[in-house]
């Protein structure tokens, strides 16, 4: 695809999707009439014609397609009134919304929790439907079918979506929040590709976290989430060699850590932690972390007691999955402890978390001079792995495994 165009296409598609969704009221047809839009423009730019604002071009083409598709669909006259071109006031709005505003637009009561954030995820973030069964932990069918039921709650309700005012987003907020906690999530560790991170949906998270605590400015939970993003895009400069080979938080060189938003970050987990919500939580683990001059110097003790409360207000198996290796930490009794957990804990959730199992139990079993045991972990935690980077960082602890059995 053509740079241009794949940058159209990461920073248009939820401005596009929203504008044809407020027009039309169709999920399906937004989503449609965009991705055969973009494709369009792919052709013409192939064909040698130059778009000078493939934005303005697929969201006019995209209107056109929606007319054509609600046409075939034998719904022109019930629509009729929905086909006229904005006004000037209208498109100058469309400008101001911005994709926090698409993501409280997503998340409509109407819709259990769970699909308003696989819709928000997709419709609005354009995330592709297997990383999003990823984030959730299940398969890619079990999230098609959330959304193809999502879509369908909303054609019989008989409403078009409307754009929440105050009291409605403010009811929204917990959903908006963990749709942007997977989008960071989603870019933190890529699920697929050459590269660790995807910085495309981690740019975007951070924008969204900042825009929700300007906000939200006293919701402890905004600012949980923001703190714990801004702490973890502190330490994105030290996560990989030049050659894009992951490491590990006892590996890294922490000298290139970003101090200023370290300490921004630390400062806005001091004032979402009384809230005692899961970001803050997890926020108030990140800056442990980040605090911590050395890896020796690491508070496994603070870090497993938050790992604890946060197991109580999110009782979620990869906040299980931290407890148990941040335990594993704290002397060779818990460390053996923990390989009989980890052990435990594998084929309860999908075949990305166990992966994340294996991943720390090769950690564990390394650790108590078990190389065999490690590595077959490791082979288990390979096993599936789309992520170019992970598979590179697998390979090298397999040959120091090997080594030291040798």
């Amino acid at each position: 695809m053509n740079s241009a165009l794949e940058t159209a296409f990461a920073e248009e598609w939820p401005r596009v999707v929203g504008a044809i969704l407020r027009a039309y009221g169709s999920v399906d047809v937004a989503e449609e009439s965009t991705q055969e839009a973009f494709a369009r423009a792919a052709d013409r730019i192939a064909a040698g014609e130059e778009l000078r604002n493939i934005g303005a071009w697929v969201t006019t083409t995209a209107r056109h397609i929606a007319v054509d598709l609600l046409r075939r669909e034998a719904v022109l006259q019930h629509k009729l009134p929905l086909f006229a071109e904005p006004a000037a006031q209208e498109d100058s709005a469309e400008e101001i919304d911005d994709r926090l505003g698409l993501i409280y637009v997503a998340c409509d009561p109407l819709l259990s929790a769970e699909q308003q954030v696989a819709l928000a995820l997709r419709i609005v973030c354009g995330v592709p439907t297997a990383d999003i069964a990823d984030f959730f932990g299940t398969s890619g069918a079990t999230i098609a079918a959330r959304l193809t039921r999502a879509k369908q709650a909303i054609a019989r309700s008989g409403e078009r979506f409307s754009w929440p005012g105050t009291e409605d987003r403010a009811e929204r907020l917990g959903a908006a929040l963990t749709t942007i906690y997977g989008v960071y999530t989603l870019g933190h560790t890529a699920v697929a590709g050459s590269d660790l991170i995807d910085s495309r949906l981690s740019g975007l998270a951070i924008l969204l976290a900042r825009s929700i605590v300007a906000e939200y400015p006293g919701d402890t939970e905004a600012l949980g989430l923001l703190a714990l993003i801004e702490l973890g895009e502190a330490r994105v400069a030290a996560r990989t060699t030049l050659d894009g080979m992951p490491l590990t938080l006892a590996e890294v060189d922490r000298s290139v850590w970003g101090r200023r938003r370290i300490r921004r970050g630390l400062e806005l987990a001091a004032l979402a932690l009384p809230g005692g919500g899961r970001f803050a939580l997890q926020a108030g683990i990140a800056g442990l972390h980040s605090s911590a001059a050395t890896w020796a110097e690491t508070d496994w003790g603070a870090i497993s007691t938050l790992y604890h409360g946060l197991s109580r207000v999110w009782p979620a198996p990869v906040v299980i999955l931290g407890g148990i290796i941040a335990r594993s930490h704290l002397g060779p009794s818990e460390l053996d402890r923990a390989a009989v957990e980890l052990r435990r804990l594998s084929g309860r959730a999908s075949a990305e978390f166990d992966r994340r199992v294996f991943a720390a139990l090769a950690d564990v079993e390394e650790r108590r001079g078990e190389e065999g045991l490690a590595s077959e972990a490791l082979a288990a935690a390979s096993l599936g792995e789309k992520n170019e980077a992970l598979l590179r960082y697998y390979a090298r602890v397999s040959e120091r495994l090997a080594r030291r059995a040798r």
